[in-house]
């Protein structure tokens, strides 16, 4: 060894390994920390489209019920007409109701109303010969087969659109026969399963909404009785491209779906698909592809008039892309860049100290916009979000503010109390949101909240816990505007439970508040009135003035019973000229029949129509009390139409009011109407 040999200093070498090891390991906490980022940020943006999407399948789903259900009403308001004719109706009857109804308006996609009466078909010569000695000499039956009865369609209108359905035997196709059997079977409104239709040029599928028609008088409650009782179908051909077109119109959001129809034989049928349209009849769900493979799809199921539809749906392979994974991966490759970075710097540290401070301030910078980006993926225009701690606000994203219409920095360290209506309301949420949250679930709830202006919003809210210190309350609020859709919903719903023409609750809403109103009276044990009524001398002044003349008779007596009773009572239109009133509370026939007489002579008081000629009309009136005359909504509603009849029979402009086992009191006001000086109108003579 010669003299002044030094051995080489290890230390550069274990300095290295340190700096490898070091920069590894920081390596891999970030990568984990990216992913867990970018799966937390997916996750994220996938709940909040479910979370719309379901919104979405929610008022689709209403909207596709209202489309088909709104033809019934029309089909009830013509069995109401033959109801009130006791069944006698005619071919110039029927006509005139149809023409009473904007179709086009007030039921798209409806080609038509029809009446299909039962026919036995040792009586088939008979019932052709009294249709042609109806003003229509050419008609004839088509049917085939051996079926003892036949629903031959005798009356539909406008012809001109339905003439190749005139005389056919709805009972001779299996699928129509099958949907008649299901009428008859449950007393109500059936939707058939698709059908081929003679009215569509198209020949695309179709259906057929039918109502069965009991004898007058009659109030069947078992099948039995039902096909004693029924006097034929009411019915209407609907055709499928019409009455679901423009689907997609009050959508808020683009969504892609499909609509499945079950076809009464166990199997299902392709109805709709949002790409390619109204499919060609007996089409398999298996010919178009499904959303089995998509991120965000979901499904809903409807029964409708006894049919049963299925709705498919699910965001766009396009929106899975453009907002889904390009959040991910874009959050991703920040944090691998940053990560990186990082890993290099704590080498730098590790390796050489003196080059480290500038390169970690580099890193802070990368760092700090990595923080800015994860914000401003965070900071949306559509769902607000507010992080809480103990209910006070320590971040929030720009959506929040224009929601609630704050300015940039007014919300933080202020409580949520601000957002709610009252105390209880703020109240109610902590009780029923914290327990959950605490319990590692979320919570949800739709409800109204206020801006800054004190105007309200409708807000959906959506809640989750948050990791924090131990005793700290945090969680993580995503607010979404739905006022919107409220608006819709309840304009939805006007269409749905009041009648389209005076406004009034329709035959639903009227049954629903019957039965509330009922166990009101048994809780507090007082009693109510159900009065039946029709107005006398209608059908004249249609006849003399024509259908606009009537509606605004309709309207102005609508007004009148509105006026005429109390704010606890309920006035409703069940169709054609039929109203019903509930007054409730009552103690009887003594605080009934001011009531009832001060509206009938509303009703009678001369109405000046637009034209400048001034109609009358009287009212025939029927009243059953709870709970002396029957303590069910079916009863009293059935006792009161028959003492109706009875006070008709027995001479118009009268109100005939049952009192249980003693005879019922009969108020004549006829002879009032004429001692004022009133004219008599045409019919009630």
């Amino acid at each position: 060894m010669p003299p002044g040999y030094q051995p080489a200093s290890r230390a550069p070498i274990a300095t290295s390994m340190h700096a490898f090891i070091g920069a590894a390991l920081v390596l891999v906490l970030g990568l984990s920390a990216t992913l867990c980022g970018m799966l937390w940020n997916r996750n994220r943006l996938i709940a909040a489209a479910h979370l719309r999407l379901d919104a979405q399948m929610e008022r689709f789903q209403r909207d596709i019920s209202q489309r088909f259900i709104q033809p019934v009403y029309g089909l009830k308001g013509a069995r109401g007409t033959i109801a009130a004719l006791q069944g006698k109706i005619d071919r110039a009857t029927f006509r005139s109701y149809v023409e009473s109804r904007d179709l086009p308006t007030e039921f798209p996609g409806v080609r038509g109303f029809g009446f299909a009466p039962l026919v036995r078909r040792d009586q088939l010569d008979e019932f052709i010969a009294s249709q042609r000695a109806d003003g229509a000499p050419q008609f004839t039956v088509r049917t085939r087969g051996d079926a003892p009865d036949l629903y031959v369609i005798a009356y539909v209108e406008p012809l001109s659109q339905n003439f190749p359905a005139w005389g056919f035997d709805l009972g001779s196709e299996t699928v129509r026969r099958r949907a008649i059997e299901h009428a008859i079977r449950t007393g109500d409104a059936t939707l058939s399963a698709p059908v081929p239709l003679v009215q569509d040029s198209h020949h695309g599928p179709g259906f057929l909404a039918l109502v069965p028609v009991f004898r007058d008088g009659s109030d069947p409650v078992d099948e039995a009785q039902r096909r004693q009782a029924l006097l034929g179908m009411l019915y209407a051909p609907l055709v499928a491209d019409e009455i679901l077109a423009g689907l997609k119109d009050p959508l808020a959001e683009p969504m892609d779906f499909r609509l499945v129809v079950d076809d009464g034989d166990g199997t299902e049928d392709l109805l709709l698909d949002s790409h390619s349209g109204i499919q060609p009849l007996n089409a398999s769900p298996d010919s178009l592809p499904d959303f089995s493979d998509r991120l965000i799809s979901g499904e809903r199921r409807l029964r409708i008039g006894g049919r049963d539809f299925r709705l498919e749906a699910a965001k766009s392979v396009a929106y899975e892309r453009t907002v889904i994974d390009a959040a991910g991966w874009g959050l991703g490759l920040s944090g691998t860049v940053a990560t990186a970075l990082l890993a290099f710097t704590a080498w730098l540290l590790l390796a050489g100290r003196e080059r480290a401070q500038a390169l970690a301030d580099a890193m802070t910078i990368d760092l700090q916009r990595l923080a800015l980006d994860q914000e401003a993926m965070l900071d949306n225009d559509l769902v607000g979000i507010a992080k809480l701690r103990d209910r006070r606000i320590v971040w929030k994203n720009r959506a929040l503010d224009r929601i609630f219409g704050y300015g940039a920095d007014e919300l933080l360290g202020q409580p949520a109390r601000l957002f709610y209506l009252d105390d209880a309301s703020y109240a109610t949420i902590g009780e029923q949101a914290y327990p959950a949250l605490q319990a590692g679930g979320h919570f949800r709830s739709a409800l109204q909240m206020r801006r800054k202006d004190g105007s309200t919003v409708w807000i959906d809210l959506n809640g989750v816990a948050l990791p924090g210190a131990r005793n700290e309350d945090l969680s993580l609020w995503l607010m979404v505007d739905i006022t919107q859709s409220k608006a819709y919903e309840q304009a939805v719903e006007q269409a749905a439970f009041h009648d389209a023409l005076t406004g009034l609750p329709n035959r639903i809403l009227l049954g629903d508040r019957l039965q509330h109103t009922l166990a009101a009276a048994r809780r507090h044990e007082h009693g109510l009135a159900v009065a039946y009524l029709d107005l006398d001398g209608f059908k004249a002044i249609n006849d003399t003035h024509g259908h606009d003349a009537g509606d605004e008779v309709l309207k102005a007596v609508a007004q009148r019973l509105t006026d005429g009773i109390r704010a606890s009572d309920t006035a409703a239109r069940l169709g054609g000229d039929e109203f019903v009133l509930v007054l409730s509370p009552v103690s009887g026939l003594a605080e009934t029949q001011p009531i009832l007489e001060r509206v009938l002579r509303a009703v009678m008081a001369p109405i000046r129509l637009s034209s400048g000629v001034t109609v009358q009309v009287g009212s025939s009136i029927g009243v059953a009390h709870f709970p002396t005359d029957g303590e069910e909504a079916d009863a009293l509603m059935s006792l009161a139409d028959q003492a109706m009849y009875e006070s008709k029979r027995g001479g118009r402009c009268r109100i005939r009011l049952l009192a249980g086992s003693q005879a019922p009191v009969i108020v004549d006001l006829k002879a009032d109407a004429m001692t004022a000086g009133m004219p008599t109108p045409p019919g009630l003579q």
